[in-house]
């Protein structure tokens, strides 16, 4: 029996499949076949299968809040909520305040929380990935438009073909070799749209251990995307 899915056509050149809290989702190209989808699940069925396993078995994941404790950088911060006359968010050390103003109502405290920490990571965001995009930039020689910021659960980054470079702000919470593999990832998609062995090769030649950072945002991508 196939397991149930949904499909999400969308301007992308390939099919994927995606299994996010045991539900499963083809990515597909506008105007794809039906019966070509039907042909890719029919195929991956054993590979399907594992994964709704593998994702049933693990626990619920806690959210920050919960944790009381973010990453940043690559660190992890303690986190420390508090209360005072105007809401702000500020590192100490190895902790990150969180200060809602008293005039917020206890029923809206977490979502308030939950906005200034957001507000906060993307602006830290904007200042280190626009420095870096224009480091990276110089060192690999090419060109782009113009940087933008968003918050996707499945993908950290993309270039379309006008040189707009696309990076998901949650980064900022990876270490900086991780984002800077994700900068270098877009920037090769100026000289190669696609990822053929010659867009590997340029991968390669400015971070060779980009594998390690593959695995680093696999392993703490439910933390990052919360």
């Amino acid at each position: 029996m196939l397991a149930d899915y949904k499909i999400v056509y969308s301007r992308r050149r390939t099919l994927a499949i995606v299994i996010r809290h045991g539900q499963v989702t083809v990515r597909a190209p506008v105007g794809c076949n039906s019966k070509r989808i039907e042909h890719l699940i029919q195929t991956k069925q054993p590979w399907i299968q594992r994964h709704l396993l593998h994702q049933q078995s693990q626990p619920p994941a806690l959210s920050w809040q919960q944790r009381a404790e973010i990453l940043f950088k690559g660190n992890t911060l303690e986190v420390v909520c508090c209360r005072a006359t105007k809401s702000d968010v500020a590192v100490a050390g190895q902790k990150i305040i969180i200060t809602v103003s008293n005039r917020v109502s206890s029923t809206h405290l977490s979502a308030w929380q939950n906005q200034l920490l957001a507000q906060w990571l993307k602006a830290q965001a904007n200042i280190v990935f626009k420095q870096r995009l224009l480091s990276w930039a110089n060192v690999m020689d090419i060109s782009f438009c113009e940087i933008r910021l968003g918050q996707w659960q499945r993908r950290w980054g993309y270039c379309d073909s006008n040189g707009v470079i696309g990076l998901n702000w949650r980064l900022i919470m990876a270490p900086e070799w991780v984002y800077d593999y994700v900068i270098v990832h877009e920037l090769a998609h100026r000289q190669v749209m696609d990822h053929s062995v010659e867009f590997w090769r340029i991968i390669n030649r400015y971070v060779p251990d980009y594998p390690q950072a593959q695995a680093w945002l696999s392993y703490f991508q439910q933390q990052l995307v919360e």
